[in-house]
């Protein structure tokens, strides 16, 4: 047999599979999903990994994200173009994802998505951080690092303000009736916003910290829409003005990263505090007045976060409100303040 000649068995059992996987959900939900495809790709180096965005302005804002490790990008109008073996698909269940993307589909595309098996982006994501947590910090990309300086400016983040300085990010989500968590056992906004003012006015007068906060003191417009609708809240802080720097919903990888540089994070809970959690890794990461049934779905998916798997954090968890008295003695107890 000639060498340059192979027989079409050897020929197909030699080239390289081509896996796609549409991204969508919410912001979160696209983080994981990047994670848990990076997992994939780290297992898979010989697959070649096809990356669809759901939305078009899911793409352009994720596109600070590095997503090289995928070998193609496209948005959801190229799937019936672009070739593909077999789907690795997330939430196949999701009634958003079958109603924009799945019904639309080609008959030949759709028979690709394996439709019965509802993959958990949680699940790999867990299994990534076993094997190496350096998986779930998904860096910037290009132009996520070029456009970096001018988030900061354009949120008015103090020049300087990280060099040595006392930082505390506090991102802010107050579940609504009908969504993915259950809104029950939750206090009333009022009430919130003020044991949430009592504590940073206290690590402000006591530590002299500059809070930044992310969801909170945004007024909704078309240009944001997407990004704060049901997440953000016009309402303050009862802090000094001059010790807190609300971020404005400009990006949402972006101010992640911002946020991440802080010297103490305090969460509620929502899919910017799983990445945010996740990119921070060791360094000090609060949760505080999750709702239960959150905290029953960590539990139930053996979720590394926050450890609440530890009998002492779950107990502090559980035992709600989160007043200022309450998270202090809480975050002296884990050496979480400065000396």
């Amino acid at each position: 047999m000639n060498a340059q000649t192979h027989s079409p068995r050897l020929t197909r059992a030699v080239e390289a599979t081509t896996v796609g996987s549409i991204l969508h959900g919410a912001y979160g939900d696209y983080y994981e999903q990047i994670v848990a495809l990076r997992h994939f790709k780290k297992k898979n180096p010989e697959t070649r990994l096809v990356l669809f965005f759901a939305t078009d302005l899911r793409k352009k804002e994720m596109e600070v994200f590095d997503l090289s490790f995928a070998d193609e990008v496209h948005p959801r109008a190229a799937l019936p173009d672009v070739p593909v073996d077999r789907f690795f698909q997330f939430q196949v269940f999701d009634e958003e994802l079958r109603q924009d993307v799945l019904d639309h589909l080609p008959a030949n595309v759709l028979a690709k998505i394996d439709r019965t098996h509802n993959r958990k982006p949680w699940t790999c994501v867990r299994d990534a951080w076993a094997e190496d947590p350096a998986l779930c910090d998904v860096g910037l990309s290009d132009v996520g690092r070029q456009r970096l300086p001018q988030c900061e400016a354009e949120n008015r983040v103090p020049p300087g303000l990280f060099d040595g300085r006392f930082t505390v990010g506090f991102l802010w989500r107050y579940r609504k009736p009908g969504g993915s968590v259950s809104d029950r056992g939750q206090l009333p906004m009022d009430d919130l916003i003020r044991l949430r003012s009592g504590l940073f006015r206290r690590l402000i007068e006591e530590y002299g910290a500059h809070v930044l906060v992310c969801g909170m003191n945004v007024v909704t417009t078309d240009a944001n829409r997407e990004r704060t609708d049901n997440k953000y809240v016009s309402r303050a802080l009862d802090v000094p003005a001059d010790s807190v720097t609300y971020l404005q919903g400009l990006s949402w990888g972006l101010e992640l990263e911002i946020v991440r540089r802080c010297s103490l994070c305090v969460l509620m809970a929502s899919g910017f505090s799983e990445a945010l959690w996740f990119k921070r890794r060791a360094k000090a990461t609060v949760m505080i007045d999750p709702p239960r049934s959150y905290l029953a779905k960590l539990l139930w998916n053996r979720m590394p976060m926050f450890d609440v798997r530890k009998p002492r954090e779950l107990f502090f968890q559980l035992r709600q409100p989160h007043t200022a008295d309450r998270v202090m003695r809480y975050l002296r107890g884990k050496e979480l303040l400065p000396a």
